[in-house]
C-alpha cells in the first residue's frame, strides 16, 4: 500500500488534534499552541461535532501573537470583537471578573491575565461557565461540558476500546473496534455483516484497506432502471461511476459552515438528531425504524467518532503506524530527483493536470491527489507517497498508472499512454527508483 492509499477516500492530509479550548461569552479565546506547527481551528458543539472545519492553515513563530482580525486582514492588530465591544461587561458577570477587566481587554484576556493556566490546550471538551454572577435574579451559568474518553462521572459513558494517543485517530485502531465491541450479547456486526446492505465487518476489501471503511466512504453506485447498469458522468472531461451519497461526508470548502460530522448522514442515526445532512443523503439512507440506532453508542464513542470525522475521515491520520502496512522510502536522492524525474514530470504530468499552481492545457487538479507545486523538495516528498517498492520499479503508481491507456481512467480519445513504458523519460524514471533497492 503507498502512502495515498492508507490517507483514505479524503482531500484532506493527516490531521491530529492538538486539544481544547473555551470559549467566553463575548466570543473570544486565547490559548498557547505549539510554534512551526500547521493549526486548523474548530469551534464544536457540546458533543464534540464541529461547527465547521477549518481549510486553511495558521502558523506561528516562536513568541509571536496572533489575532483573529478576519482572513484578509493584517496579522497583527485588534481582533473582531475589540472596541466597545469589549468594554461593554453585563451586569450578569461575577463582581471580581467584572471589576479585574481592563479597557480594551476582551473576556479571554482577562481570564488568562488571572489565571495562566487557562491558556493551555486540554486533551478532553471541559467547560465550566465562570462568568455568571448566580447570586442574582435570573441569572443561571451556561450548562457544564465533561466529555472525556474515560473518567467520566458515568462510567458507562466511558470509552471502552483504545483510546488516540496524542489525537492521532487510525479508522483500523479506532473506529473499526466500535463496530466490532460487545455491547451486551450484541455488537453492531452482529446485524451489518457480509448478507446486510450496510457491511462492518473488519475484513479487507479489494481496496487494501477494510471493507467496513470503504463501506461508509464510497457511496453505492447508482443504477441505471433501463440498463440495470451503473450510470456514468463526465467530469472534467472523464467518466465517472455516479454514485448514492456516502454515510461519511469528506467534502469541505471555508464556505461551507456546517463540519463534517455535522453532515455526514451516519452521524445524524447515531445521534438520533438531524443536523446538516443532505436531502439526498436522508433519502439514501433512512432512519431504522426497527432498532434505535441513537443508544448504541454512548457520549465518548460519540465523540471520537465526530473527531474522526471532522478530521477528514482518514484512514491512517499517521500512515506510518506499523500496521498502516506503508513502505517507506527514504532512500531515493533527492539531488537527482531535481536534476533528472522533476523535468519529466513538469513537462507531462504537471503540463495537464497536476500542476497546483497556474494553468495548463488540460483538466483541474482539484480532485487529484498527486498535485506538483513548483517547490522542489515539496515535489520531491509528494512523489515519493506515489512509491512503495523500490525494487519494482514500474509497478508503482508513479508509473503504472501514466503508462496505462486511458490514463486517467475512463479517460476518451487517447491514443497512447502519457508516459509509455518504452520512452527514455519512462526508462529515467525506471532508473532512479531502482537507485532505492536494496543490494543483497
Amino acid at each position: 500500500m503507498n502512502l495515498r492509499e492508507a490517507i483514505g477516500e479524503t482531500n484532506f492530509e493527516p490531521q491530529q488534534i492538538l486539544g481544547y479550548a473555551p470559549i467566553e461569552p463575548d466570543g473570544s479565546f486565547k490559548l498557547v499552541v505549539p510554534a512551526d506547527t500547521p493549526i486548523g481551528l474548530a469551534v464544536v458543539d457540546s458533543e464534540g461535532r464541529a461547527f465547521q472545519t477549518h481549510t486553511n492553515w495558521i502558523q506561528i513563530r516562536p513568541g509571536e501573537r496572533r489575532t483573529c482580525d478576519g482572513c484578509h486582514s493584517p496579522r497583527r492588530g485588534a481582533s473582531l470583537n475589540s472596541g466597545s465591544i469589549v468594554d461593554t461587561m453585563p451586569s450578569a458577570l461575577r463582581s471580581a471578573l467584572a471589576s479585574a477587566h481592563l479597557s480594551g481587554e476582551t473576556m479571554a484576556s482577562t481570564r488568562t491575565r488571572l489565571d495562566a493556566n487557562a491558556l493551555k490546550l486540554v486533551s478532553d471538551l471541559i467547560y465550566q461557565d465562570a462568568w455568571a454572577d448566580t447570586t442574582q435574579a435570573g441569572v443561571t451559568a451556561r450548562p457544564s461540558i465533561s466529555l472525556r474518553y474515560t473518567g467520566n462521572a458515568d462510567p458507562s459513558q466511558d470509552l471502552a476500546t483504545a483510546a488516540p494517543t496524542n489525537g492521532v485517530i487510525n479508522y483500523p485502531d479506532h473506529i473499526q473496534p466500535l463496530w466490532t465491541r460487545n455491547r451486551g450479547s450484541n455488537t453492531c456486526t452482529s446485524c451489518h455483516n457480509a448478507s446486510a446492505s450496510l457491511n462492518l465487518l473488519g475484513t479487507v476489501a479489494g481496496s487494501g484497506r477494510l471493507a467496513s471503511y470503504d463501506e461508509l466512504l464510497i457511496g453505492d453506485p447508482v443504477i441505471d432502471p433501463s440498463t440495470g447498469l451503473p450510470k456514468t458522468q463526465l467530469k472534467n472531461g472523464v467518466p465517472e461511476v455516479v454514485r448514492q451519497p456516502a454515510l461519511v461526508e469528506t467534502r469541505a470548502s471555508e464556505g461551507d459552515a456546517l463540519g463534517l460530522a455535522r453532515k455526514s448522514r451516519l452521524m445524524e442515526i447515531l445521534a438520533g438528531q438531524l443536523l446538516m445532512s443532505s436531502a439526498d443523503a436522508q433519502t439514501t439512507h433512512p432512519t431504522p425504524t426497527s432498532v434505535n440506532h441513537a443508544t448504541m453508542l454512548n457520549a465518548a464513542e460519540k465523540r471520537l467518532l465526530a473527531e474522526w470525522m471532522d478530521l477528514g475521515g482518514k484512514y491512517y491520520n499517521d500512515p506510518f503506524n506499523a500496521n498502516a502496512g506503508v513502505r517507506t522510502i527514504s532512500t531515493l536522492s533527492q539531488e537527482s530527483f531535481e536534476a533528472k524525474v522533476l523535468p519529466i514530470l513538469n513537462s507531462t504530468c504537471a503540463t495537464y493536470c497536476h500542476m497546483g499552481v497556474g494553468s495548463g492545457a488540460g483538466k483541474s487538479f482539484i480532485d487529484n491527489r498527486f498535485v506538483l507545486t513548483g517547490d522542489p523538495e515539496g515535489d520531491y516528498n509528494v512523489t515519493l507517497t506515489m512509491i512503495s517498492d523500490t525494487c519494482n520499479p514500474a509497478s508503482n503508481t508513479l508509473l503504472s498508472k501514466p503508462s496505462t491507456r486511458p490514463h486517467p481512467s475512463g479517460a476518451t480519445g487517447q491514443t497512447t499512454a502519457v508516459l509509455p513504458a518504452g520512452s527514455t523519460d519512462f526508462a529515467t524514471i525506471v532508473q532512479w527508483i531502482a537507485t532505492g533497492c536494496p543490494t543483497p
